[in-house]
């Protein structure tokens, strides 16, 4: 009787160890996937970063086009040290 109540323990430490190394197997194979995704996912933000700032430039120009010495695009800020702006998916200014 203790016999095959050791016997069944240890195919079920068996399992679990088998299922973990799949487990770790799947999530390594996860992780390698999106570590290779992650340029074209960059890309595409970049992109779609440049698109929007160039419709607030467009939307800039058109709105201070009479004010004289504005120059599309310019900073506000002075200072050597460029920082990317804080772009909000619920920005008023991108439609």
């Amino acid at each position: 009787m203790w016999a095959a109540a050791s016997v069944a323990m240890a195919w079920g430490f068996y399992r679990v160890g088998q299922t973990n190394h799949e487990k770790s197997a799947k999530t390594l194979a996860e992780r390698r996937l999106r570590f290779q995704m992650a340029p074209f996912l960059q890309a595409e933000a970049d992109l779609e970063y440049l698109v929007r700032e160039r419709d607030i430039h467009d939307k800039q120009k058109f709105i201070m086009q009479d004010v004289p010495g504005w120059k599309r695009g310019q900073s506000h800020y002075y200072g050597d040290r460029w920082t990317a702006p804080r772009v909000s998916d619920l920005d008023p200014n991108f439609k």
